[in-house]
């Protein structure tokens, strides 16, 4: 193989498909990219850890046809390193890559392409159009209430799921649901229900980004087993989980008895304030005292307390409710909206964050204990 290409363009794509490289997986081929001529002017980079596979095209010029899979971790630490302008990459017979600029030469020891892991992008399944943005912000709006513990099973994906026009993302750990909607007219009448790992959805999210600039739409295509994505020159290929979803509509509250309107910013750094009081250790809690014409926010710790008011408009009784502070800041960061509604019904039920209009986004979060946020 011999190629020239852009020291910039190279660092771009190796960015793309760094997200699939496992440092600590145990085959040691997917520590690897396979880097591979796909005609006279262009090359592609690939990365697998199993679970997630990356293949990503760039402009170059090509002189000799070929492949080879160098080490991922030296490979991208070398180039990003080196000048700006044009890198020529020379294999030869024993597998050795020259990495060559006007003031430097590198030599790396590679691998046989015939070692790499094929990478199946066939598109066989159910398939869907997405704005890349829309994507992204239903991804970022939910993904961060999956669980985190790998032994809860299905629970620490993302629930993807198509019905009557309308798509949903989904996520819950136990103690919060996180749910995104987005209808479109123009998706597929097919229905489709199925679980995205969170940790992969994260990457793909960051993908989204680095590929922004090129079409605004992504394409899906979607079976049981995994979820594809092509976007511009780059492909994704995501392990699905198994496992039937919790049945997450029948634990939104339908008989709230009190609701709040306020200002969504104006919450947000109350809440970050009064977090800052929290004991060595522990996690922040807050206390909301629900009036009138306002929700007073305070927090105690070993070192102090704190209170602060919230300018807010009730309909209902008067009441008192303790959160755990992070997962009220996670809701919070997720709405766009400037206004967002908060519905109670007793201090020990759970309570429904939603923006202002519309059903776009629900959050369900579980109160605390008032004892714990005794202040």
């Amino acid at each position: 193989m011999k190629i020239i290409c852009k020291q910039e363009r190279l660092i771009k794509a190796l960015n793309i498909v760094s997200r699939a490289v496992s440092p600590t997986s145990t085959l040691g081929i997917t520590k690897g990219i396979l880097i591979k001529t796909e005609g006279d002017m262009q090359v592609s980079l690939s990365t697998t850890d199993i679970q997630i596979s990356i293949t990503t095209k760039m402009d170059a010029i090509v002189n000799e046809y070929g492949g080879i899979v160098v080490s991922a971790r030296l490979f991208t630490d070398l180039v990003r390193k080196l000048p700006e302008g044009d890198i020529l990459i020379v294999t030869d017979e024993k597998n050795i890559v020259f990495i060559k600029t006007d003031r430097s030469e590198y030599e790396l020891q590679g691998k046989e392409e015939g070692e790499f892991p094929r990478i199946d992008m066939d598109e066989e399944g159910k398939q869907l159009k997405i704005e890349k943005e829309v994507f992204r912000e239903m991804i970022d709006g939910t993904v961060f209430a999956a669980s985190t513990d790998e032994s809860r099973g299905v629970i620490t994906g993302v629930l993807f799921e198509l019905k009557e026009k309308t798509l949903s993302f989904v996520a819950l750990d136990g103690y919060r649901v996180a749910i995104k909607r987005e209808r479109n007219e123009a998706y597929t009448d097919e229905e489709i229900k199925v679980v995205v790992p969170a940790k992969l959805m994260r990457e793909v999210s960051k993908i989204l980004a680095d590929t922004s600039g090129s079409e605004e739409e992504a394409l899906l295509d979607i079976d049981d087993r995994r979820m594809k994505l092509f976007t511009g020159d780059t492909q994704v290929r995501l392990n699905l989980l198994e496992g039937e979803y919790i049945k997450y509509r029948d634990v939104l509250p339908k008989d709230n008895k009190v609701f709040t309107t306020l200002g969504r910013s104006d919450l947000l750094e109350a809440v970050e304030r009064a977090a800052m009081l929290k004991s060595e250790g522990k996690n922040a809690f807050v206390r909301f005292s629900v009036g009138d014409d306002a929700v007073t926010v305070s927090s105690r710790a070993d070192e102090g307390r704190g209170r602060e008011t919230v300018a807010a408009e009730k309909s209902g009784e008067s009441m008192e409710i303790g959160f755990d502070a992070r997962f009220l800041t996670d809701a919070l960061k997720a709405i766009s909206d400037d206004m967002i509604e908060i519905q109670y019904n007793t201090s020990v039920s759970p309570c429904l964050i939603k923006p202002i209009g519309g059903d776009g986004f629900e959050y369900l979060i579980l109160p605390v204990r008032l004892s714990t946020v005794s202040v």
